[in-house]
């Protein structure tokens, strides 16, 4: 069965680098148990997170994410059979976008600044396209 490729957008409300570090253990953990491959977007506002796999763990897992919080205002962006994982090797890639090279990340920059809840779909799909490329 082709994997399930869930995406959203959320605002941070910790901005600790120990939250955001023990996001990563126990979501790297859960991932590995279910096969859930992904990448976690970073902002000093927002995240946006990729989960590929199956759809039954990737709706279990969105519903652990909808009660953390340490962020709020959780938007999906797409759900949707893909015929292909974009992050196949990574439990969850941790991408910090003050770590990215301007070149990368400009084009999806809005007034200046990364605001994933004004990007349209297609434009974070392309986003976690090219973040996909450089992963590898």
């Amino acid at each position: 069965m082709a994997p399930t490729r869930l995406i959203y957008a959320s605002t941070r409300t910790d901005q600790s680098a120990a939250a955001l570090d023990a996001i990563f253990d126990v979501s790297r953990a859960y991932n590995l148990r279910d096969d859930i491959t992904g990448a976690l977007i970073v902002s000093d506002k927002h995240y946006v997170q990729l989960l590929e796999g199956n759809r039954s763990l990737i709706s279990q897992c969105m519903m652990r994410i909808a009660h953390d919080s340490r962020h709020t205002e959780i938007e999906l962006i797409a759900v949707n059979l893909v015929p292909h994982r974009l992050f196949a090797r990574w439990s969850l890639h941790r991408i910090e976008t003050p770590t990215l090279e301007a070149r990368t990340l400009e084009p999806f920059l809005i007034d200046g600044a990364f605001q994933p809840k004004l990007m349209p779909q297609l434009a974070i799909e392309d986003l976690c396209r090219v973040l996909s490329s450089e992963a590898d």
